[in-house]
C-alpha cells in the first residue's frame, strides 16, 4: 500500500508556492510507493486543470471567505476520513487551520510546514509571536526554502532550531530551443502587483532609461494584484505607458520568458523567487534584488545581476548595461542554466521531500 500524504495549500492561484507544489505532485506521480494528493481551503482553477490531468486528487474545502473556521471541521473529517500519514502544509491559513486540527487527529499522523517567505506581518508585533509559537510548535518539520528563510525564521522562533530543515525549491528544467526566438520584449517581469515586488522601483528605474538615457525599450508585466490600478497610474505620469504592457495573469510565461531579452525581479524581501529560476532555466538573464534567498541563487556578475532594493538608478543601470552588452546577456544565461540544472531541479526536490517524508515514518 502507497504512504497516503496530502498537501494542504490556501489555493492555486498563481503564485510561487502554488507552481512549487503543482511541479512537486506531478513529479512524485514517478514514486508508487506515495499517493499525494492536495487540498485547498478554497478554490482557485488556475493550476488546478494540469494537476487533475495527471490524476492527482484535489480536494476543495470551499471556505467562504479566507479566516473561515469552518475549515478546521473540514480538516479533520477529511483526514480522518482519507486515513493520511502525513500532512505537509503551505501558507497562512492553512498552517494555523491545520495546527489547530492536529488535537483532535490520531497522534501518530505526522504534520510538516513548509516556509516560504522571510516575513509576513505576524513578525512586525511581538504579541503575534505566541501565536506562531503555537503553530510552528505542532509541526514535525519545517521546510525552509532557503537558508535567508531559516536564519529570518529562527530570528523571530528560535526554539525552533532542531524542527527547521533547509530544501530549496525545484522546477522542471526543459532543454533549450536550437533556433534563436524572435525577442518582442526588451524587459521581462512576473510577479503579483503587490507592494512586496517593488514594481513602483522598476517603474521609476524604467523612466531613468527613458526619459534620461533616452532607450527605446518595450516591457512587459506579468501578473495581478491590488496595486494594479495604482501601477498603471504612475506608468501615464512617469510618461512611460506606452513602453509597458500589463498583460495580467497569464499561462504562457515560458514563450514570455523565451521572447525577451531580461527578467527583472525588483522585490523588497522575497523568500526564494521561484520566477528567477524560471527564468535562468530558460536561458533568460536576470537582474534582481540582493534580498531574501535570492543571493543564494544568483552570483552577482556569474549567472546573473545583484542590486540594492528600493534603488531605481541602481536599477536602470543594470537593466542598461545588459540590453548594452549582448555578449554578457549570453554569458549569464548560459552559466546560469547550468547552475539551476545542477541545483534547483524538480527531480532533486522531490527526491529530498520524499525522503524526509520516509524519515519521519
Amino acid at each position: 500500500m502507497p504512504i497516503k500524504i496530502l498537501n494542504i495549500i490556501d489555493s492555486l492561484n498563481a503564485g510561487g508556492a502554488e507552481s512549487l507544489l503543482k511541479n512537486f505532485v506531478i513529479e512524485s506521480k514517478k514514486y508508487n510507493n506515495f499517493q499525494i494528493e492536495i487540498c485547498t481551503l478554497y478554490s482557485n482553477k488556475f493550476f488546478e486543470e494540469e494537476i487533475k490531468k495527471n490524476n492527482i486528487s484535489i480536494y476543495n474545502l470551499n471556505l467562504k471567505f479566507k479566516y473561515d473556521l469552518s475549515g478546521i471541521l473540514k480538516i479533520i473529517k477529511l483526514i480522518r476520513k482519507e486515513k493520511f500519514s502525513i500532512v505537509h502544509v503551505h501558507l497562512f491559513p492553512a498552517n494555523i487551520f491545520v495546527a489547530i486540527s492536529s488535537f483532535f487527529l490520531p497522534k501518530n499522523i505526522k504534520f510538516i510546514f513548509t516556509e516560504h517567505s522571510t516575513y509576513n506581518r505576524r513578525r512586525s508585533h511581538k504579541i503575534f509571536k505566541l501565536v506562531d509559537k503555537f503553530i510552528y510548535n505542532r509541526y514535525s518539520k519545517i521546510i525552509c526554502i532557503s537558508k535567508q528563510v531559516e536564519k529570518a525564521l529562527l530570528e523571530w522562533l528560535p526554539t525552533l532550531k532542531e524542527k527547521t530543515i533547509v530544501i530549496p525549491n525545484g522546477i522542471p528544467i526543459p532543454n533549450l530551443p536550437n533556433d534563436q526566438v524572435f525577442k518582442i520584449y526588451d524587459i521581462l517581469l512576473v510577479g503579483r502587483l503587490e507592494k512586496v515586488k517593488g514594481i513602483d522601483v522598476f517603474l521609476k528605474a524604467v523612466n531613468i532609461l527613458k526619459n534620461r538615457q533616452q532607450k527605446k525599450i518595450k516591457i512587459a508585466i506579468a501578473g495581478d494584484g491590488s496595486l494594479k490600478n495604482n501601477l498603471k497610474e504612475l506608468a501615464q505620469k512617469l510618461k512611460i505607458d506606452n513602453e509597458i504592457n500589463f498583460l495580467g495573469v497569464r499561462k504562457d510565461i515560458d514563450k514570455l520568458m523565451y521572447s525577451s531579452k531580461i527578467l527583472v525581479l525588483p522585490s523588497r524581501y522575497e523568500g526564494f523567487g521561484l520566477v528567477i529560476v524560471e527564468a535562468m532555466s530558460r536561458g533568460l538573464p536576470v537582474v534582481a534584488t540582493s534580498v531574501g534567498g535570492i543571493p543564494d541563487i544568483i552570483e552577482n556578475n556569474k549567472d546573473g545581476l545583484l542590486i540594492s532594493p528600493e534603488n531605481p538608478e541602481e536599477l536602470a543601470k543594470a537593466i542598461n548595461r545588459l540590453l548594452d552588452n549582448k555578449n554578457l546577456r549570453e554569458e549569464l544565461a548560459k552559466n546560469a542554466y547550468k547552475k539551476v540544472k545542477e541545483n534547483f531541479s524538480i527531480e532533486i526536490y522531490t527526491k529530498k521531500i520524499l525522503n524526509l517524508y520516509k524519515s519521519l515514518l
